[in-house]
C-alpha cells in the first residue's frame, strides 16, 4: 500500500509540474506588474520574439526546401527532355551507321573472294603459258576471266571506299551530336548542382533553427513553471490575485492536486516537505 501510495504521489507530482507550465503559458503575459516576476516575464517577451522569428525562419526553409525539390524533380525530366531530339537524330545515325558497316563487311568479303579467284586464275595462266602456244583458247579465255575479275575488283573497292567515306562522315556526325548532348547536359547538371547546394543550405537553415527554437522552447517552458509555480503558491496574495482569478479553474485543480500528493506522501511514510517547499520556490 505504502509503494502504491507513492507511486500515485509520483505520478501527481509529475501532472502538478505540467499544470504549472500551462498556468504560466496561459498567465505570463498579465503578470508584467508582478514584481516577483519582472525576471520571468521580460525574458518571455524577449524570447517569444525571438521564437516566433525562428518559427518564420523554419517555415521559410520548409517553403525553399519544397520549391528547391520540385525543381529538382522537374530538373531530372528536363535532363533527359534537353537532348531527346539529339538522342533521337544519334540513335538513327547510328543505325545508319552499323547497315553500312554491315554492307562494308559484306563487299570485303566478296572482294576476297574475287581475290582468290584471281589469284586462282594467275596462277592457271602460268601453267597454261608454258604448256600450250600463246594463241590458244584456254589462255585467251583465262586472260579475259582475269580481266572481268580485275574490273569486278575495282567495282568492289570503289563501293567499299565509297561506303567508308559515308561512314566517316557518320561517325564524324554522331561524335558532334555526342558533343551537343554533352553540352546541353552539362550545362541541365550545372542548374541541378546550384540546386543541389541550395537544398543542403536550406536543410542546415532548418536544421540549426530548429535546434535554437528547441533550445529556446525549454528555456521557455521553465520560465512557465516558474511563474506558474508562483501563482499556484501566491493566489491569496493582492498582487497576484487578479491574475489567479482569471485561471481560479486549474488554481483550484492545481490546489486539490497538491492536496492529494501531500495525502498520499503521508500514507507512503513520506514528508511532503520538499513538495512543500518546491511550490514555494
Amino acid at each position: 500500500m505504502r509503494q502504491r501510495h507513492a507511486t500515485h504521489a509520483a505520478t501527481e507530482l509529475h501532472l502538478l509540474r505540467e499544470a504549472e507550465e500551462i498556468l504560466g503559458r496561459l498567465a505570463w503575459a498579465e503578470v508584467e506588474g508582478i514584481e516577483e516576476l519582472s525576471v520571468e516575464y521580460w525574458n518571455l517577451r524577449k524570447f517569444t520574439k525571438n521564437y516566433e522569428e525562428l518559427s518564420q525562419k523554419i517555415e521559410s526553409a520548409n517553403v525553399n526546401l519544397s520549391d528547391y525539390n520540385e525543381h529538382r524533380t522537374d530538373l531530372l525530366g528536363m535532363v533527359v527532355d534537353s537532348s531527346k531530339d539529339l538522342t533521337d537524330e544519334r540513335a538513327t545515325l547510328a543505325e545508319t551507321s552499323e547497315r553500312l558497316k554491315s554492307e562494308r563487311e559484306i563487299i570485303v568479303e566478296d572482294a576476297r573472294a574475287v581475290k582468290r579467284r584471281h589469284d586462282g586464275v594467275t596462277a592457271k595462266l602460268e601453267v597454261l603459258v608454258g604448256e600450250s602456244d600463246q594463241q590458244s583458247p584456254k589462255l585467251d579465255a583465262s586472260r579475259q576471266e582475269l580481266l572481268r575479275l580485275k574490273t569486278q575488283f575495282k567495282e568492289l573497292r570503289d563501293r567499299r571506299d565509297a561506303l567508308v567515306v559515308r561512314i566517316d562522315s557518320i561517325e564524324s556526325a554522331l561524335k558532334d551530336i555526342d558533343a551537343r548532348i554533352e553540352t546541353r547536359r552539362s550545362e541541365m547538371r550545372d542548374e541541378a548542382l546550384g540546386n543541389y547546394q541550395n537544398i543542403g543550405k536550406a536543410n542546415q537553415d532548418l536544421s540549426s533553427n530548429r535546434a535554437k527554437r528547441g533550445s529556446l522552447e525549454s528555456e521557455m517552458i521553465s520560465l512557465f513553471s516558474q511563474i506558474g509555480r508562483y501563482i499556484l503558491s501566491y493566489h491569496h496574495d493582492p498582487s497576484v490575485a487578479k491574475v489567479a482569478s482569471e485561471h481560479r479553474s486549474l488554481i483550484n485543480q492545481m490546489a486539490a492536486l497538491t492536496l492529494s500528493i501531500t495525502l498520499n506522501n503521508r500514507l507512503a511514510g513520506r514528508t511532503n516537505a520538499k513538495t512543500a517547499q518546491s511550490n514555494k520556490s
